[in-house]
């Protein structure tokens, strides 16, 4: 019996035996604390106004002088990482003279605002070779700017320039390769040619019969040559400017009335000596490279654009 309850006092002793004596409950646990969420806002990013002003979009095309066929045309690309090419040959412009061709060309631009009295450039391996001027668009409409650069023969690098003298310009690029020599004329080098050797006289100095002096032949153009065509259409143009612009107060008309009455002599003659045909190319050259009578010319000739 002592030895009874002397287990029972030892069983009451023990912290596990104590712990759930005399209760019918779990033992409690203190939950866990769960931590304090945050919630994180992303920042948004930054938006890029889109440009409002005169961009250059769509197609670079060379046309005939009618404004409509086109020849060949390519994207205008926005870098010269990749630089879109179009392959063109001297017949295909409406003028060669110097080494040079000028070909009809078109490309668009459109503004989200209204914009006036821009300028656009184009250059051609960094040389500037048209400009326009005095253009304006209105807001989301597109214009299509007609213009007659002179490109050389091989590799023109052409850099479209919109709206040319803001602080943001647009700038597109093409590359345009011109096959031919644009009316290139090829020179030669003369033979290099030595003195004759001459044998000492014995008794009399010997008898020399001087050389006969062959003129060079001269050179001709007749209708059917790349000369003759550039002067048919100096002919067709000048005649169409006498007409048109007679009494619109063009500065150099009596001049081109005067150019086109001596053009028209050679015309009527179907054949031309290349000294003539170089003058009347120099006369001509000087009207289609002037701004005046381009813009005079411009306002006469029918578009597609104004009809």
């Amino acid at each position: 019996m002592k030895a009874q309850a002397l287990m029972i006092s030892v069983m009451l002793a023990s912290p596990v035996f104590a712990a759930n004596f005399g209760s019918t409950e779990p033992p409690r646990t203190t939950p866990p604390v769960t931590p304090p969420t945050t919630t994180v806002t992303p920042p948004k990013p930054a938006s890029t106004p889109a440009p409002s002003g005169p961009q250059v979009t769509g197609l670079f095309r060379i046309v005939k002088p009618d404004g409509s066929t086109v020849i060949a045309q390519t994207p205008i690309g926005m870098s010269t990482s990749v630089i879109n090419v179009i392959n063109v040959a001297t017949s295909d412009a409406f003028l060669t003279s110097g080494g040079k061709c000028a070909f009809n060309v078109k490309y668009d631009e459109v503004s989200g605002v209204a914009a006036t009295n821009t300028t656009n450039r184009l250059f051609s391996n960094d040389t500037l070779i048209a400009q326009n001027t005095r253009i304006d668009l209105a807001a989301n409409v597109l214009k299509t700017i007609w213009t007659q650069p002179y490109l050389v023969p091989g590799q023109n690098n052409v850099k479209v320039v919109i709206n040319a003298d803001s602080a943001t310009p647009s700038v597109g690029w093409v590359r345009v390769n011109v096959s031919g020599t644009c009316g290139a004329v090829a020179t030669t080098t003369p033979p290099k040619t030595e003195p004759p050797k001459t044998t000492p006289p014995k008794t009399e100095p010997p008898k020399t019969t001087p050389p006969v002096v062959t003129p060079p032949p001269v050179v001709k153009f007749a209708p059917g040559s790349a000369e003759w065509n550039n002067l048919t259409n100096a002919f067709g143009y000048s005649n169409y400017g006498v007409n048109g612009l007679k009494g619109k107060n063009y500065a150099r008309y009596s001049e081109l009335v005067k150019f086109n009455a001596d053009v028209t002599v050679v015309f009527k003659a179907k054949v031309v000596d290349q000294a003539t045909y170089n003058a009347l190319m120099t006369r001509w050259n000087s009207f289609v490279m002037e701004p005046a009578f381009q813009a005079a010319m411009k306002a006469i000739v029918p578009s597609a654009d104004r009809k």
